[in-house]
C-alpha cells in the first residue's frame, strides 16, 4: 500500500516536472518570436512553480528590457536577472542545467544581459542627469563602475543643490547625508563661511558675539573676535567720554584694546593737567595701569618750583604716597644754596656763604654748568662735535633722565623748552619737556617761544600759531608771523598785514596795520603808514594819535615816544627827541638818555 502510495508521488513529481519544462519552452518560444502576451503567461506561470529557477528569471528579465516590448521595465529587467545571477555557475553535468543550455541559457548570456541592463539604465539615469536619476540607479542596480559613477554624479548634483539654496543647513545636511563624497571637503568650507556670512549679516556687535558664542569651535571664530573686538572699540572710542570708557573696562577686561582704553581714562580724567586733577585719579582709578604714573605726575606738579617746602607739604599731604622716600630726599637737597662755580675750565656747583669759604660740593667736572631752577640745571660735559649734549641734573648730582638735548633751556613751573639736531646749523627742533624728561610738545617746531598768558608761540614750516601747556594746538598755525599774548589778545600777521586775536583764533576787531607791539597796559604801540607811530586802545581805535618816530611799551600808566626834532647844537641836523607821556598823549618829561635796544625774540642756537 505504502509503496503505491510512493509510486503515485513519483509519477506527480515526474508529470510536473514535465509540465514546467513544457510551459517553459513554451515561454521562450514567444519570447523569442515577440509573442509577449503568450512569454509573460507562461513565465509567470512557471515562476509560480518555481520561483528561484534560473532559467525563468532570465527569461522574464529578458521579457521586460526587450524594447519593443510595451511592458519594458529595466527595473524588473534587473531583479530578475539578480535572481538568476545567484545560480551560477551551472553544473554542466546536471539535468536541469542540460536544459537551460537547450533554452539559450548559460553563464555567459546570464552576465551579458546583467551588463547590459546595468548600461541600459545607467545611460538613461546620464540622460536624465538629475540627482533622482541618479539615486535611483544606485539603489536598484548593481554594476561597480556603473555605480561609483553614478555616486560621483549624484554628489555633485546634491551638492549643487545644497549650494543653489545658501543655506547653511542645507549643506550641513548634505555633508550628514553624503559623508564619502568628494565635495565634503569643500562644503565644509563653504558650510562654514555661508554660517559666518548670514550669523554676522547685520554687522552689529550683537551678530558677532551671536557667532561667538553659538561657534567657539568654527571655522571664523578667529575672524568673529577680530571684528567684534574692533565694533566694541569702535562704539565706545566714538563717545570718547569718560563714561563711556568706564564701561567698557568694567566689561571688556580680556579686549586687546584694554591697556588703550586704560590710557583713555587716563587722559581723559587728568585732561585738565591740574593737582587736583591728579589728586581725583590717584584716589579713584587704584586699579588702572597708570596709577603709579599718575603719583610720578601729581609730584612734579605739587613739586613744580623745587623748593625744599614744595617736597615738605607733598609728604604731610600724601602720607601713604608710594614715592613718599623720593620726596624724603628731594626735601633734604633742595635746602642746599648751589651756584655755578668755575675753577680753570671746568664747571662745578658751589655753596657760597663767603668767598674765603667755598664748598664746592658738586665738583668740577663740566664744561658748562647752568643756575638749578625748579631743583634742576642744565649741564654739558663733553665737547660740542657739530652738535652739543646737554642734559639736566638735580642737587645730588644726579642725571634727572637720561635724555640729552642740543639746546636745553631753564625749567619754569615744572617744563623747560629744549632742542634736538644742529642748532648751530638752524636745523634745530624745538619742544617741551617735563621735569621727568619726557616731551610735553614734541620737539617739531622751528621755534618755541617762552609761555605767556599760558601759551607757547610757535613756528612750524614758517608758520606761527598758539599752543597750550599740554601741546594741543589752540590756534592754527597759519599766520606768517605772531608776537606772544599779552593781555588776552596777541598780534599776529599774514604777508605784512598785523592784526589781533583772542585765544580761540577770533579777530578781536577788523583794523589792520603796517607794524604792531603787544599790549601793554590796556594800550598797544601800532603803525599804520610804516612810518609814524601811535596808541591803540583794546578795541582797536587810536587814543593817541600816530605821529611819533617810535613808540614803547606803556608800564604803570607811562610810555616813551620819540620825535624828530632840529638838532639845537647843529644847524640842520636832525635828532630823535625822547619824551615820557601819559595815556592822553600829554607830555610829563623831555628824556636825555638814549632809547634801549630791542628786545625782539630771536631763534635759539644754543645755550651760550
Amino acid at each position: 500500500m505504502n509503496s503505491n502510495r510512493i509510486t503515485i508521488a513519483l509519477l506527480f513529481v515526474l508529470m510536473s516536472l514535465s509540465s514546467l519544462a513544457g510551459d517553459v519552452d513554451k515561454a521562450f518560444k514567444y519570447l523569442n518570436t515577440g509573442d509577449y502576451p503568450n512569454a509573460k503567461k507562461y513565465l509567470f506561470e512557471a515562476l509560480a512553480d518555481e520561483p528561484d529557477n534560473a532559467a525563468v528569471n532570465y527569461g522574464l528579465s529578458k521579457y521586460f528590457s526587450s524594447k519593443d516590448n510595451p511592458a519594458y521595465n529595466l527595473d524588473s529587467a534587473i531583479a530578475y536577472i539578480n535572481v538568476a545571477a545567484m545560480k551560477i555557475p551551472f553544473n554542466p553535468d546536471d539535468k536541469q542545467t542540460k536544459k537551460f543550455l537547450a533554452l539559450g541559457v548559460r553563464d555567459y548570456t546570464i552576465q551579458t544581459l546583467q551588463k547590459t541592463i546595468n548600461f541600459e539604465a545607467y545611460s538613461a539615469a546620464e540622460s536624465e542627469n538629475t540627482l533622482e536619476s541618479y539615486q535611483h540607479f544606485i539603489d536598484n542596480y548593481s554594476d561597480k563602475a556603473f555605480v561609483e559613477q553614478a555616486v560621483n554624479f549624484r554628489n555633485q548634483k546634491a551638492y549643487m543643490l545644497a549650494m543653489s539654496l545658501k543655506s547653511p543647513q542645507a549643506i550641513a545636511e548634505f555633508i550628514k547625508k553624503y559623508p564619502e563624497a568628494s565635495e565634503v571637503k569643500e562644503a565644509k568650507e563653504r558650510y562654514e563661511k555661508l554660517l559666518y556670512e548670514q550669523t554676522t549679516a547685520p554687522q552689529t556687535i550683537e551678530s558677532y558675539k551671536k557667532y561667538i558664542d553659538d561657534y567657539p569651535t568654527g571655522a571664523y571664530i578667529n575672524d568673529a573676535k577680530k571684528v567684534y573686538n574692533e565694533k566694541v572699540l569702535d562704539y565706545y572710542t566714538s563717545k570718547n567720554d569718560l563714561a563711556a570708557y568706564l564701561e567698557f573696562e568694567r566689561k571688556y577686561k580680556t579686549h586687546p584694546a584694554y591697556n588703550a582704553i586704560q590710557d583713555s581714562i587716563y587722559k581723559l580724567a587728568t585732561r585738565e593737567g591740574s593737582i587736583e586733577a591728579y589728586k581725583n585719579f590717584v584716589a579713584n582709578y587704584t586699579e588702572n595701569k597708570n596709577y603709579r604714573d599718575s603719583w610720578e605726575q601729581l609730584y612734579l606738579l605739587f613739586t613744580a618750583e623745587g623748593t625744599q617746602n614744595d617736597y615738605l607739604v607733598y609728604t604731610q599731604t600724601f602720607p601713604s604716597a608710594p614715592n613718599k622716600e623720593r620726596a624724603y630726599r628731594d626735601i633734604e637737597i633742595a635746602a642746599k644754596e648751589l651756584k655755578p662755580f668755575q675753577q680753570d675750565d671746568k664747571w662745578g656747583y658751589a655753596i657760597l656763604p663767603a668767598i674765603d669759604s667755598v664748598v664746592v660740593p658738586i665738583s668740577f667736572q663740566y664744561l658748562e654748568a647752568y643756575e638749578f631752577s625748579n631743583g634742576l640745571a642744565a649741564v654739558r660735559a663733553k665737547e660740542c662735535d657739530f652738535k652739543c649734549a646737554y642734559y639736566y641734573i638735580d642737587k645730588g648730582n644726579q642725571r634727572a633722565f637720561t635724555e640729552e638735548f642740543n639746546y636745553a633751556g631753564n625749567f619754569e613751573h615744572g617744563y623747560a623748552i629744549v632742542g634736538i639736531g644742529n642748532c648751530e646749523e638752524d636745523s634745530c627742533a624745538y619742544g617741551l619737556i617735563d621735569k621727568r624728561g619726557k616731551y610735553v610738545i614734541a620737539p617739531v617746531y622751528e621755534e618755541i617761544n617762552e609761555p605767556t598768558e599760558d601759551f607757547y608761540l610757535v613756528v612750524k614750516d614758517s608758520k606761527y600759531g598758539f599752543l597750550n601747556k599740554k601741546g594741543e594746538v589752540v590756534v592754527s598755525l597759519k599766520y606768517t608771523d605772531a608776537l606772544p599774548f599779552k593781555q588776552g589778545v596777541a598780534a599776529v600777521g599774514i604777508d605784512g598785514n598785523w592784526f589781533f586775536i583772542d585765544k580761540t583764533g577770533k579777530q578781536v576787531f577788523i583794523n589792520r596795520f603796517n607794524n604792531v607791539s603787544s599790549f601793554s597796559d590796556s594800550l598797544c604801540a601800532v603803525t599804520q603808514d610804516g612810518e609814524f607811530w601811535g596808541y591803540i586802545d583794546m578795541s582797536g581805535n587810536f587814543v593817541i594819535q600816530p605821529l611819533y618816530e617810535s613808540a614803547e611799551d606803556f608800564v604803570n600808566g607811562f610810555g616813551i615816544i620819540s620825535k624828530k626834532e632840529k638838532d639845537p647844537k647843529s644847524k640842520g641836523m636832525f635828532i630823535s627827541q625822547r619824551y615820557k607821556i601819559d595815556k592822553t598823549g600829554k607830555v610829563l618829561e623831555k628824556l636825555t638818555a638814549p632809547k634801549e635796544p630791542s628786545k625782539k625774540t630771536s631763534k635759539k642756537k644754543g645755550r651760550r
